[in-house]
This record gives structure tokens, sequence and C-alpha cells, in this order.
């Protein structure tokens, strides 16, 4: 399988690549995503009393990421893929959006589809972004190879929710059946 030149993927990398000059970046274990935000990009972070549905803000011009309190003390891996998400928007979009942008929950689940306003197209980004900063494509390989593509251990040892990682899996080519939320847990 050929890897993607997207320019979210490669975006991505490109970060990861910065944390690891700067930082050093170990080849095991959940990718330091809270450092990365707030240590590469400037950017503080805070859990917040969001709107039920809410699972994230970036504010641009106070270069801060507000993350939805209640879901992160339920899911601390849902936390994690939202402050990787909102690193996309900072990384991708900040030129292209006024100050706030709002990650809902259901942004993780949009389908695919042509036509998207240019708003979901971010959205989408940002979620391959936050896929491919957690769980680098390299790594997530290394990893089925060496220990077969089990979703619930993979996910343990990214630090990502069981579903994000039968995602990943599938847009990978690992697994060919379509995760469906209700396979896994409710936390992405």
């Amino acid at each position: 399988m050929a890897a993607t030149a997207d320019r979210e993927i490669l975006a991505a990398r490109a970060v990861l690549d910065r944390y690891a000059a700067i930082y050093g970046l170990e080849q095991d274990g959940p990718v330091p995503v809270a450092d990365i935000a707030e240590s590469l990009c400037g950017l503080r972070i805070c859990n917040a009393p969001l709107d039920q549905g809410v699972s994230g803000m970036l504010l641009l011009r106070r270069q801060e990421i507000h993350v939805n309190a209640l879901e992160a003390g339920l899911w601390p891996a849902r936390r994690r893929f939202t402050i990787a998400h909102e690193v996309g928007h900072w990384e991708l979009h900040r030129d292209e959006i006024d100050d706030v942008t709002v990650t809902r929950t259901a942004d993780y689940e949009a389908p695919a589809a042509k036509g998207r306003s240019p708003e979901q197209l971010r959205e989408r980004e940002a979620n391959r972004f936050a896929a491919e900063l957690l769980m680098p494509e390299p790594r997530v390989r290394g990893a089925v190879d060496r220990d077969g593509a089990d979703v619930v251990a993979l996910a343990g040892a990214f630090g990502v929710s069981a579903l994000s990682m039968a995602w990943r899996l599938y847009n990978l080519g690992y697994v060919t059946r379509r995760p469906r939320r209700d396979d896994y847990d409710p936390g992405l």
C-alpha cells in the first residue's frame, strides 16, 4: 500500500518531525499531543464547560484550545483526539478562519461525500491530521506487522479509543469491515 501525500497527512508528519527535532520523540507509547500543542504550537489547553455535543474549540487570537471538560473526564482518549484535531486546525487553517472554530462530536462521524462546505472540508482535514498525529502510519504499520491488527490492544498502545484505531486500521487497509460506534467505546 502506498503512503498518502495529502496535505493534512504531510502537515501532521511535519509537526511530529519538528517536535522530534526539538524535544525528541520516543518511538513507543502514545504521541505526547498535549505537549505538542503547548510546547511546539504555543497553544494553551483548557478543560472548559462546553455545550453538549461540542468536543472542543480553537480560539485563534487567544491561542487556546478549549476541550469539553465532561468528555475529557469521561474519555481521556477523546480529549487526546480533540487536542490533536484542534492542532490540525491551527496548523492547516489558521489563515482561513476568523477566530474560533468549534468541533462538534458529530464532526468525527461525518460521512465522506463530495460537495461539502468549506467548514466540512476543514473538519475532515483536521480529523485526518489528528489520526496521523496520534497514530502515525509508519508506527501503526510496524505495530501491526509485529503484533497483529488487534484493535483494542493497539488503541491502548497509542492512547486512542478503540473506535479511532478501528477507523485507522480500516483506512490503512488492515480491516475490511467499516467500523461502527456501537462496536467499540463511546470515546474517540
